[in-house]
């Protein structure tokens, strides 16, 4: 029998200043997912979502010199707009079929963002790094557009 490892949860919260909908076609669109989702200091991303129960998504991440550093994917498991998103992630070398669950909340000052990822201990300070340089940039996008 094959022993599973404990799971960690990673989370990460935000207030931002954009209306629960603005967040929700920010996280769901691919033109405005790629302004903002990648992990790094610098790079670009080119995203592809299919926004569907059971559609999938790719959100492949490059560095500056084109060079790819990153092709997250997965399959969206739950969507409830614009409140709430869960969807599979599967990094390579990382992660396979990880969960992660945004939950946007209605706040005076737009929108509060409450990110949940369930991954492996090994996995968790990768990519907290990785989420966190995501959100500062959404939060950014939202603010330009």
């Amino acid at each position: 029998m094959t022993e599973s490892k404990p799971l960690a949860l990673l989370e990460i919260e935000r207030e931002l200043s954009a209306k629960p909908d603005s967040v929700f076609s920010a996280l769901t669109q691919p033109e405005k997912m790629s302004q903002w989702f990648y992990g790094m200091d610098t790079g670009y991303a080119r995203a592809e979502a299919d926004l569907r129960v059971g559609g999938k998504y790719k959100v492949s991440m490059y560095r500056s010199d084109d060079e790819l550093a990153a092709a997250p994917h997965g399959e969206y498991l739950e969507i409830d707009p614009p409140s709430k998103l869960v969807f599979t992630w599967t990094s390579e070398g990382y992660v396979k079929n990880s969960i992660v669950t945004i939950i946007l909340r209605e706040t005076e000052k737009g929108t509060h963002l409450h990110l949940k990822h369930e991954l492996p201990e090994e996995a968790k300070e990768a990519h907290n790094e990785g989420w966190t340089t995501c959100a500062e940039r959404l939060e950014t996008f939202l603010k330009i557009v």
